[in-house]
C-alpha cells in the first residue's frame, strides 16, 4: 500500500494509544464496581481512570491538531456516497466523544461538578455506553472492510511493518 494511502505514522500511534487507553477505561470503570467504597484497591482504580482519562483528552487534543494539518488518506475505491458519509460521521463522532468524555468525567468529580447535581456522572456515564456502542460499530465497520469488501482499509492504519506485503 503506497504511504499515500495510509496515515502517517503520528497518526496511527495516537490512534492506538488512544484507542488502548479508551478499553483501559472501560475496564478501570466497570472493576471498579466490584470493589467496597473506600477499599484501596477502588481508589487505585479510581485514580488510574482519572489520570489516563487526562491522557486521553489530551492525546485527543493533539490527535485533532495533527489531524487538522494532516489529511486523511482516501476511502476505499467504490464505497458508497451513503457509506462515506457514515464513515465520516462515525469518525466524528469517535472525535467528539474522546473530547467530551474526559471533560465530563473532570466535570463530574470536580467541587463545580458535585454542585450541578447528578447530572454530571450521569452523562458521563451514558458518555460510556455511547462510546461503547461507537467502538463496536468502528470494529465491525473493519471487519466488514477487512475480510466482505477485502479493500485494505485496515491496512490504512496499522504500523508499516504489519503491513510491508501489501506495499
Amino acid at each position: 500500500m503506497t504511504e499515500k494511502r495510509r496515515y502517517d505514522a503520528v497518526a496511527i500511534w495516537l490512534h492506538w494509544l488512544v484507542a488502548l487507553l479508551v478499553l483501559v477505561q472501560f475496564a478501570t470503570g466497570w472493576v471498579w464496581g466490584f470493589f467496597e467504597r473506600g477499599s484501596e484497591p477502588r481508589f487505585y482504580l479510581f485514580r488510574t481512570h482519572i489520570t489516563l482519562g487526562s491522557a486521553i483528552l489530551a492525546l485527543a487534543v493533539a490527535r485533532i491538531g495533527w489531524r487538522l494539518k494532516h489529511s486523511a488518506p482516501p476511502l476505499p475505491e467504490g464505497m458508497s456516497r451513503p457509506q462515506r458519509i457514515a464513515a465520516h460521521a462515525g469518525h466524528g463522532l469517535l472525535y467528539l466523544a474522546i473530547l467530551v468524555q474526559p471533560a465530563l468525567g473532570l466535570l463530574a468529580i470536580s467541587a463545580f461538578g458535585k454542585t450541578l447535581g447528578r447530572w454530571p456522572r450521569d452523562a458521563h456515564n451514558l458518555g460510556a455506553k455511547l462510546i461503547l456502542a461507537l467502538v463496536i460499530l468502528h470494529v465491525a465497520a473493519v471487519v466488514w472492510h477487512q475480510f466482505i469488501r477485502k479493500d485494505g482499509l485496515l491496512a490504512r492504519m496499522l504500523p508499516a511493518r504489519f503491513t510491508a506485503g501489501s506495499r
